[in-house]
């Protein structure tokens, strides 16, 4: 798949839920791409992560107890146990 297909499908998709909850088009599971399904997890880390005009930042222990819990629901279950066993180089690459 080339880098723009790529690059659109995860504008599209990253929003979706894996319990088939999430929008554009409520799909679910391993029907949305992979690369979405990494993004969504990082994107929520990001947002919770930092502050916003209309937020303060979360603590990092605080987001990572919130995507636990998500686990299996909005992310992917296998997908949250890497995000978890790699947060110590994931945390280098924000500073």
């Amino acid at each position: 798949m080339d880098m723009l297909k790529i690059s659109a499908n995860l504008a599209l998709n990253h929003h979706e839920k894996y319990n088939g909850t999430g929008y554009p088009n409520g799909i679910k599971g391993d029907e949305i791409l992979l690369e979405a399904r990494m993004l969504s997890i990082i994107d929520v880390f990001d947002a919770m992560t930092h502050k916003r005009v209309y937020k303060d930042a979360f603590s990092v222990d605080e987001a990572l107890e919130y995507i636990k819990s998500q686990k299996g629901k909005h992310f992917d279950p296998n997908l949250v146990d890497v995000f978890m066993e790699n947060i110590e180089e994931i945390l280098d690459i924000e500073e």
